[in-house]
């Protein structure tokens, strides 16, 4: 609710409570999925450097966990704002791992 209001440093700090509250617990893929949002309102709050590195950090965190999926999705997520960011041929490397990680076309993969 927080981000879609944009109050972004309120909505961040939750997230990542969450985070932190994920990894207290020992789950890793709620981890991974809590510092997920926490990247997608950096980007909202106009940070893509920060976002960059958060979700670089949740892709980290989905390969602790295991989750091919989310780890896909995350790669997805980690493209498209390489994209935003002028980045064309690291996003298209982004979204080849995240392809040979289901060993299918991902392209309909959004939002973990």
């Amino acid at each position: 609710m927080h981000t879609y209001a944009g109050r972004y440093g309120e909505a961040l700090r939750s997230w990542r409570a969450a985070a932190a509250g994920y990894r207290r617990l020992g789950d890793l893929p709620g981890h991974a999925r809590a510092l997920s949002e926490a990247a997608r309102v950096q980007e909202y709050a106009g940070r893509p450097e920060e976002s960059l590195r958060t979700c670089e950090e949740a892709v980290a965190w989905a390969r602790r966990a295991g989750d091919l999926r989310l780890q896909a999705a995350l790669q997805l997520r980690l493209a498209d704002t390489l994209e935003r960011l002028g980045d064309a041929a690291a996003a298209g490397l982004h979204r080849a791992a995240a392809e040979r990680l289901l060993g299918e076309d991902v392209s309909g993969l959004r939002n973990p």
